[in-house]
């Protein structure tokens, strides 16, 4: 079921906020309210529609204020929303913060429109590629948004290297829709173990590159790890990523039995210092009976 507000010049703040209310338990799942001049919005966190599921706010005024009232409806639990609009507003780059802090948890939005707000710069869409892909760490990466399948950003970042980055992994969620677990696994296949793409990723997001990724994997992953890089990756890629990791991979999976082995020798060098200290001391004990016996022998022939 579709509402529709189009060009409607008696929808302004108030209106949409007790528009909101009317929907709240309303079987209307697409509204649009695009082309109305709205400068601001009003979103009552209690009264959210509960069967909506299309948003359209395209060619309004709406701006980082009208951003964070969006991010209540993103943060709904339970949230039903799946298409979200904000074609040609005035987002800028602290709107894409306030978007992005509330989508980190959102499992319902697939695609979003940000075309054509031109005070988006660079800054606001690194926070769209950390969004769906964060190269921080592996935890980082399985955390990230696996639900967004499209974006829609202005053509001057598409055809450049992060505008590439972002649409690898929105197709790595298109495919794993359902499954953001292993959506999550593949995203830490194709970008973190692979250095080509880490390093541009780091580059992009503004982290200091490290070729030590798989020291982040646990003991018990590592199997499986193993046996997927072999199905994306030449062996030589995986040679290399292991041979700079290896030492503190090491560490990372058997901590234990390293520190009990440096115990060990510790130990053992411990015992053997004792050992040349007893001697020495026996060495000392040697001596000092043959001062006195020295002694002895010159007191008689005196």
């Amino acid at each position: 079921l579709t509402l529709d507000f189009y060009s409607n010049d008696d929808i302004q703040t108030d209106t949409f906020n007790l528009l909101f209310r009317a929907l709240r338990d309303s079987p209307i799942t697409n509204l649009c309210v695009s082309h109305c001049g709205l400068d601001s919005i009003e979103i009552d966190g209690d009264s959210i529609p509960n069967n909506l599921q299309t948003l359209n706010l395209a060619n309004n005024e709406i701006n980082a204020d009208g951003c964070r009232e969006l991010a209540k409806l993103l943060r709904k639990e339970n949230s039903t929303l799946e298409q979200l609009s904000l074609w040609n507003n005035n987002v800028d780059d602290e709107g894409i913060s306030i978007l992005v802090n509330a989508l980190r948890t959102n499992t319902s939005l697939t695609a979003i429109n940000l075309h054509k707000n031109e005070r988006i710069t660079i800054e606001g869409i690194k926070l769209l590629l950390k969004l769906v892909n964060d190269i921080s760490s592996i935890k980082a990466t399985l955390q990230s948004n696996h639900t967004l399948t499209w974006m829609n950003f202005d053509h001057g970042f598409r055809d450049t290297g992060i505008g590439r980055q972002i649409k690898q992994v929105l197709d790595i969620n298109k495919v794993h829709g359902k499954a953001p677990d292993a959506a999550g696994k593949l995203k830490v296949i194709l970008t973190q173990l692979d250095s080509k793409q880490r390093s541009e990723l780091c580059h992009l997001q503004g982290f200091e590159h490290s070729d030590k990724a798989l020291t982040e994997v646990g003991a018990l992953l590592m199997p499986e790890v193993l046996e997927i890089v072999g199905d994306h990756h030449d062996l030589s890629e995986f040679y290399e990523s292991f041979c700079t990791s290896v030492a503190d991979l090491w560490t990372t999976i058997n901590r234990e039995a390293v520190l009990q082995q440096k115990k060990e020798e510790i130990t053992k060098e411990l015992d053997a210092l004792a050992a040349k200290k007893l001697a020495l001391e026996n060495q000392m004990a040697d001596v000092n009976r043959e001062i006195v016996a020295i002694r002895q022998q010159s007191e008689a022939c005196q």
